[in-house]
This record gives structure tokens, sequence and C-alpha cells, in this order.
């Protein structure tokens, strides 16, 4: 298995984990409820990059970018100061979910 299969098992939850989200959210917020949906998915894809030496950064970079790719779902409203998943202050991209 490659890589990038075990991010498409996470991408596959998109559409039901963006319905879950308040209007407007951040990447960090997205990537936590999906981490917390998914936890069998999101801990194979951590493990999956684990050779880099930053498996969360990698795989968290890859999840936000691929919010993009669901312009019918989500709009980027730029970027936002926010805690990550550590509790590190950073900055993330800032999304509103479009109600259907």
């Amino acid at each position: 298995m490659e890589r990038t299969d075990y991010l498409s098992a996470l991408y596959d939850h998109y559409p039901v984990v963006i319905d879950m989200m308040k209007r407007e959210f951040d990447s960090h917020e997205f990537i936590l409820k999906l981490a917390q949906r998914h936890q069998a998915d999101y801990v194979a894809a951590l493990t999956a990059y684990c050779a880099g030496g930053e498996p969360f950064r990698d795989v968290h970079s890859q999840l936000s970018a691929k919010l993009s790719k669901f312009p019918d779902l989500v709009e980027h409203l730029g970027v936002v100061s926010s805690r990550d998943i550590f509790g590190n202050p950073n900055a993330c991209s800032a999304w509103r979910r479009k109600d259907q």
C-alpha cells in the first residue's frame, strides 16, 4: 500500500466531517475532528509517514491542503492564528462551510 493510500482513506470522510463543522472553522479544528471520528485511518496515515521524522506535520499539511479540493463544500477565508493539535500557536487556513 502506498503512503498516499492512507491519506485517501481519510479524504473519503471529508464531506461528512465538513458537514459536522461549525459554519466557520480552521484547518486545525477540522483535522482534530477528522482524527477523532476516524482514529484508525488517522493513526495509519501517521504511521505511514513516520520515516520522514515529522509525521504530524507531513500528514496535517496534506490534510489541510486537500480541503481546497472541495470548493462545492467549503470556501477558503485566508490564514488565521490558531493552536495546533499539540496546543502550540501556529497559523493555518480558515474555511467557511457552504450550506447546501
